[in-house]
């Protein structure tokens, strides 16, 4: 039996209900007394022609006529449909879908022709011989079933054509309305043409059955996407209320839970059935849901998770062992400042799951906790699995050599440290082995670790403090004095060095945040590699007997003067990170938060990530860097012109200053299709047709701009005439 569903909006005046089309009487399918002839055909029966047979009502009369025969005569039309010979039922269909073996069709037309006919039975075979069906009629079933409805018509068109009192079937003409409406539906809502989606359904209410539950889903999505959520919860529940197969029921739950909120589902929720295995039989999407406000609640903004979600997420990870989950439990701890009881789920996926990333939740969580010795540990198996490992394995070296007071590692621990260091060229944990070769009175060793770590980041003032340090301890003044005039402008215990009563021969408190003993204080480093070029460096060598400590210098905030690791932060959190260490002018850090944003699921973060990775990208001189950057999310409009207009800047500098004059022209040219030049740089490009010995459309350009008062240009527009009066000569 079928059961329909009528729902539309109520703006189209179509009101929401209920029908049984197997429980139609006839006098739903005839028309009322006086409306007009009802024709019923049937194909034609084996060795004899098609019956054309129409019913109309008698004339009114005081007294019925006599018949003249049985067979001819007519009876009265009324509600009920008069039960037709059972040689009357066109069993065409009925055998078509027999002969294909569609046994779902086969019980359908089966109850239909019983619920129209009810005395007739249906054959014992419908698979026998003896009926010969007219093989245009099943043509014409075919064709339907093929979904060819055009060519069904056509068939129906020529039939009709070469036999003029050929009638088809009621059931095969609305079949094929069905057909096409259903067509038509499914294509408009592809096309995400909702207003089409539910004026289809409206007028043809038979396709919103069971049997046909995609467009109910289809129906529902049209109504939660044109701001009709109450009527999408109508069609959902209607599925729920009347629809048998299980698979489909979580089907239509797991489709609500993509267009509906969480407090919009708790009335389908309520609809649940047990299972044939005693649970509900929404219990896996109830703990999805779970699991997705979780996952939500470590993004941007998001909402905290409710413990009753938190709760059954871990009944259930405790029960599986499965570490996905054990991994979000952990991260949720973390986001909740409970760094212990992430510890604890940590350790658990790590032990059901050895990966990388089980090992970074727990490294991250042992950083909290201040155990960057355990960390380390954790890490070093995993440390270059991809990028983000590596800076997290270097958050946690940095974090233990900084240690007060400072540890003697191992041999082993301190080799892996330094490979690890020399690999990634990380300029803030050379600084730290920097400090920490000289707080073990290796200030030989920490000059050189000091140097590495400005080649690889010259503006990591506490690297140029701590090479000051290690140049005053070997007595090397002239060194202590050329950072001070290099510096001292831009650091006050850089220009007061010597000045203070700290003896110079022990390292002062270094500037870089160390990890205190409270989780809210997690260490960490930039990683962005530079250059090849690697110097000779002396690995640190131990000593038993470690000097005076150079202090902590730690703090309690996780703001971003703070160095947080960008894979213990959600997406949206580390986006943020992003954008207060671009405000310290810290790019090369802000790549890493910037890179873990673009993980988001979330495409406004995405967008923003992208735009603030090009940005970092731009500040430390990587155009090319920056345009792939610009590609990783969608910007808008506004900051892609930006982006171009700065990448397309930064390539002509940089082509300038390798000497690649056209290459800067070419950029130059391409960047003011998007915006006019600055005076910057319309004088590179005076250079660069200057050094192209184009020197009059040089003077021409440098004569426009030192007219402005733009000094720079007055040299060479000196240059260029000079170099004009050559030529003349």
């Amino acid at each position: 039996m079928r059961v329909v569903v009528y729902v539309a909006m109520a703006s189209l005046g179509v009101v929401a209900g209920y029908s049984a089309v197997a429980q139609q009487t006839a006098g739903a399918r005839l028309s009322p007394p006086g409306s007009g002839p009802v024709l019923i055909a049937q194909a034609q029966a084996p060795g004899g022609p098609g019956v054309n047979t129409t019913l109309e009502p008698p004339p009114p009369a005081p007294a019925p006529a006599a018949p003249t025969a049985a067979p001819t005569a007519a009876p009265p039309v009324s509600t009920t449909l008069a039960t037709p010979p059972a040689n009357r039922v066109d069993e065409t269909a009925l055998r078509y879908f027999a002969r294909q073996g569609d046994t779902a069709r086969m019980q359908a037309e089966m109850e239909r022709l019983r619920n129209l006919y009810p005395d007739w039975e249906p054959p014992t075979n419908l698979l026998s011989d003896e009926y010969v069906p007219d093989n245009d009629i099943v043509r014409m079933w075919e064709l339907f079933s093929a979904g060819d409805f055009a060519g069904a018509r056509a068939a129906i068109a020529a039939k009709q054509e070469a036999d003029p009192n050929f009638v088809p079937s009621e059931d095969l003409l609305r079949s094929l309305d069905l057909g096409e409406a259903g067509l038509r539906l499914r294509n408009a809502s592809d096309a995400k043409q909702y207003e089409t989606v539910i004026s289809v359904a409206a007028n043809y209410g038979d396709l919103l059955t069971c049997e046909n539950v995609d467009n109910l889903w289809r129906l529902a999505e049209a109504f939660a996407n044109t701001d009709n959520k109450t009527r999408a919860i109508d069609a959902y529940t209607y599925v729920l209320t009347n629809c048998e197969d299980a698979a489909e029921r979580f089907a239509t739950l797991q489709k609500a839970s993509e267009l509906l909120d969480r407090s919009e589902l708790t009335t389908l929720l309520e609809l649940e059935r047990p299972g044939t295995d005693g649970r509900g039989e929404f219990a896996d999407l109830r703990l999805d849901l779970a699991r997705r406000a979780v996952a939500a609640s470590l993004d941007e903004d998001g909402e905290p998770a409710a413990d009753e979600d938190i709760d059954l997420l871990a009944e259930a990870a405790q029960d599986s062992d499965n570490a996905e989950d054990l991994r979000l439990l952990g991260w949720a701890e973390i986001a909740r400042d409970d760094a212990d009881a992430a510890r604890g789920w940590f350790e658990q996926a790590l032990d059901a799951d050895r990966s990388a990333e089980s090992a970074q939740g727990l490294a991250t969580a042992l950083l909290d906790l201040g155990d960057p010795e355990q960390a380390e540990d954790v890490m070093a198996d995993f440390a270059d699995a991809n990028e983000e490992m590596t800076a997290l394995y270097l958050d946690a070296a940095a974090a233990l050599l900084s240690l007060q007071p400072r540890i003697e590692l191992e041999g082993n621990v301190l080799g892996r440290i330094v490979d690890t260091v020399m690999e990634a060229r990380n300029a803030n944990t050379a600084q730290e082995l920097g400090w920490y070769a000289q707080d073990f009175q290796q200030p030989e060793t920490a000059r050189e670790w000091f140097t590495l770590a400005l080649r690889w980041q010259a503006d990591l003032e506490p690297a140029a403090y701590g090479l000051m340090v290690a140049s005053s301890t070997l007595g090397d003044q002239a060194t202590v004095e050329s950072i001070r005039t290099q510096w001292g402008a831009r650091s006050a215990r850089i220009a007061n060095f010597g000045t203070t009563t700290t003896t110079q021969t022990s390292a002062p408190p270094v500037p870089q945040p160390r990890p205190a003993h409270a989780p809210a204080v997690v260490a960490a480093v930039q990683t962005t590699p530079v250059a090849p070029a690697q110097p000779a460096v002396q690995a640190v060598s131990v000593q038993t007997a470690p000097a005076q400590s150079s202090g902590s210098g730690g703090s309690g905030s996780r703001g971003c003067a703070n160095f947080v690791p960008a894979g213990s932060l959600s997406a949206g959190a580390a986006l943020g990170h992003g954008w207060c260490l671009m405000q310290l002018n810290r790019p090369a850090q802000a790549v890493d938060h910037f890179n873990r944003a673009l993980q988001s699921g979330s495409e406004r973060t995405r967008s923003d990530a992208a735009y603030g990775l090009s940005l970092a990208y731009i500040r430390l001189g990587l155009a090319d860097n920056a345009a792939v950057a610009a590609a990783a999310a969608p910007v808008t409009d506004r900051q892609a012109i930006e982006l171009e207009i700065a990448i397309l800047s930064e390539k002509a500098v940089s082509a300038y200053n390798i000497g690649d004059y056209r290459r800067a022209l070419d950029a130059l040219d391409r960047r003011a299709r998007f915006a006019p030049e600055r005076n910057d740089l319309l004088t590179l490009r005076a250079w660069s047709y200057y050094h192209l010995r184009r020197y009059g459309e040089s003077r021409r350009i440098f004569a426009a701009v030192a007219a402005t008062g733009y000094g720079d240009a007055v040299a060479g527009l000196q240059a260029a005439e000079t170099a004009l009066r050559a030529a003349s000569n």
